[in-house]
């Protein structure tokens, strides 16, 4: 016999306690009523009270607590195996760290805003693997797949626009990094692109059409208005500066609606602006509830069958008995001189 909450059955040292004052209590009884009356008119007094009956009644609710406290510790015993099977997709997203995700033309800024998204969208997942792939010059994988959302989500957390030291937007190049973690005989992959589309590699829609070849079905979400914004840094007064190019003009970043578009077009998925009210995540999450799942993971557990029914079914039978038991007799009442 095993037990879930073995911890509970400390309890039973109560049951002691319990058992003598049941057992003291006819001597206290006689000396609380010797306080106000002779002690030869006790037998008169109670002689309609079954002591018997009343110890029974003790017993019952002893015996019945016995049992709660049993059931309460979860016993269990006949050894059984169960077999968990997980169902779902494996889902990797790719999220732009560039310098032009620092712009504030979205509050409080792309980068922040692209992580609360995601963080939304992880929350949503019930039985997915999720992979997170940071990109800017260069591409690396900060999460692998993984059905722990928590650790996903915490690596979500530090990501920022100094993650990758290479400057420069290769969403391509992300693209071909994030091909990597499918398995080769995967018959469904999503893979979600947030970014403001600046492709500075110009070799995203090269590698799109390449993972639609594979089966990859890829969702861009476009993170930055079209009519652009500056990307404010910090200068060694700790002032703030905005970016500035070669010539010594300040860089407007835009988001690029055309780009993203096509490249989910290319991979048989669809473009979605980020809105305040996330609506676009639901409908990515319904889109992907629509795929067909897989079952990535099989597991044998050995388990114990939970048995405290049985025990709560006495305890009620118990509680009932000493519920209708009355502790009196039926008495000829007698004088005493």
């Amino acid at each position: 016999m095993k037990w879930g909450f073995p911890n509970i059955l400390f309890m039973l040292l109560l049951l002691p306690v319990l058992i003598f004052v049941i057992t003291t209590f006819w001597q206290r009884q006689r000396r609380k009523f010797a306080r106000f009356a002779e002690i030869k008119f006790y037998s008169y007094f109670f002689q309609d009270f079954s002591r018997f009956h009343w110890l029974l009644k003790s017993s019952l609710l002893v015996i019945a607590i016995l049992f709660i406290i049993l059931a309460a510790a979860r016993p269990q015993w006949n050894k059984e195996i169960q077999i968990v099977k997980k169902e779902g997709i494996d889902i990797v997203v790719c999220i732009d760290v560039s310098k032009s995700m620092d712009a504030q033309d979205i509050k409080p800024s792309r980068i922040e805003r692209a992580k609360d998204q995601i963080s939304l969208f992880i929350d949503q997942l019930k039985g997915d693997r999720i992979a997170i792939v940071a990109f800017a010059g260069e591409s690396f994988v900060q999460c692998p797949l993984t059905d722990d959302y928590g650790a996903a989500k915490l690596f979500l957390s530090m990501l920022d626009t100094e993650t990758v030291p290479s400057y420069g937007t290769d969403i391509g190049g992300a693209i071909e990094q994030g091909l990597t973690l499918f398995g080769e005989k995967e018959k469904h992959k999503v893979m979600i692109i947030f970014s403001d589309g600046e492709d500075l590699e110009e070799n995203a829609l090269e590698k799109a059409e390449n993972a639609a070849r594979e089966g990859t079905i890829i969702y861009t979400l476009g993170i930055g208005s079209p009519e652009g914004s500056t990307i404010p840094l910090p200068d060694e007064g700790g002032d703030v500066v905005y970016a500035k190019d070669d010539n010594g003009d300040i860089i407007f970043t835009r988001l690029d609606i055309n780009t993203l578009s096509q490249i989910a077009s290319m991979a048989n998925g669809l473009f979605y602006p980020i809105t305040p009210q996330q609506s676009e995540i639901f409908e990515i999450m319904k889109n992907i509830n629509n795929i067909e799942k897989k079952k990535f993971d099989s597991r044998e557990f050995l388990r114990y069958r939970e048995q405290y029914h049985y025990f709560l079914l006495i305890t009620l039978l118990l509680l009932l008995l000493e519920f209708f038991l009355i502790p009196s007799k039926k008495v000829k009442y007698r004088r005493v001189i």
